[in-house]
C-alpha cells in the first residue's frame, strides 16, 4: 500500500450572478418590522454581511474552485500545482502523477491521506472534476466513494466525535505549526499575486499531515 497525503486551497467565487443571488437573500433579523428600521439595517449591514456570505463559498464546490494542490507519496518529496496553473491544470496535473505512481509496481493500491479530508478535500475536488468534466484515475476515484471509517483522515483518525484543526493537533504531538499564515488568508493572498505563498503553505500542510499521520497509527 501506498499512502498519498493530499491537500487543497480554495477560493470564494468570483461569479458576478453567485454573489447577486447572495446580495438578494441578505435580510434583516426577523425582530425588524418597520421599513424605515429595515433600511437602516440593511445600509449598515448588507455590504459586510455580503462580503463574509461570499467569503464562505470557498467552502462549498459549487460556488468556490481550488487554487493550488499539493501531494506527497509515502515518505518521498513534496509536490505542488504551479502558481500559472489554472484550476483545470492544477487537478490534471494532480492526477497525472496518481496515474503515474499507480503503473510503478512498488506502489501498489494507492490510499489518500489528508486533515478533514473525508469532510472537505475529497468531496471538494470530487465536485470540481464533475464540474470542469475531469475523469479521475481510478485510485482516487475509489476515495471518493468510500465509507469515513476507511479513510486515512487524520481528524477522525485522532476523535470521530470531536473536529479538531491541524494546528491544534500539531502543537499536541509536538510537531511544528502553521505559525501566522492560516486558511482564511488564502484567498487575498492568492488574488493579490502571493501565490507562491499561499502554495507553500499548502506545501507545509503536507508535512503536518504526514507527521500526523505517523503518530496516530504509531509508525
Amino acid at each position: 500500500m501506498t499512502i498519498c497525503y493530499f491537500d487543497i486551497e480554495t477560493l470564494q467565487t468570483t461569479d458576478e450572478s453567485i454573489i447577486a443571488d447572495i446580495a438578494a437573500s441578505i435580510k434583516p433579523p426577523a425582530t425588524y418590522k418597520k421599513q424605515e428600521s429595515i433600511d437602516d439595517w440593511m445600509k449598515e449591514n448588507k455590504e459586510s454581511a455580503l462580503a463574509e456570505m461570499v467569503a464562505k463559498t470557498s467552502f462549498d464546490a459549487m460556488a468556490g474552485s481550488i487554487a493550488c494542490i499539493s501531494w506527497a507519496f509515502d515518505d518521498g518529496e513534496i509536490f505542488s500545482t504551479s502558481p500559472v496553473d489554472t484550476e483545470e491544470q492544477a487537478i490534471n496535473k494532480f492526477y497525472d502523477s496518481i496515474r503515474q505512481a499507480a503503473k510503478d509496481t512498488n506502489h501498489g493500491v494507492i490510499q489518500f491521506c489528508g486533515h478533514n479530508s473525508v469532510g472537505f478535500d475529497i468531496p471538494f475536488i470530487k465536485h470540481r472534476s464533475i464540474i470542469l468534466g475531469i475523469n479521475p484515475p481510478p485510485d482516487i476515484k475509489k476515495a471518493f466513494n468510500s465509507k469515513p471509517w476507511d479513510s486515512l483522515d487524520t481528524m477522525l483518525l485522532w476523535d470521530t466525535k470531536k473536529m479538531v484543526g491541524l494546528d491544534k493537533l500539531c502543537r499536541v504531538l509536538g510537531i511544528q505549526g502553521k505559525g501566522d499564515f492560516d486558511g482564511s488568508m488564502v484567498n487575498k493572498e492568492w488574488t493579490t499575486g502571493n501565490k507562491q505563498t499561499v502554495i507553500d503553505y499548502c506545501k507545509d500542510d503536507i508535512m503536518r499531515t504526514r507527521e500526523s499521520y505517523k503518530r496516530i497509527a504509531f509508525i
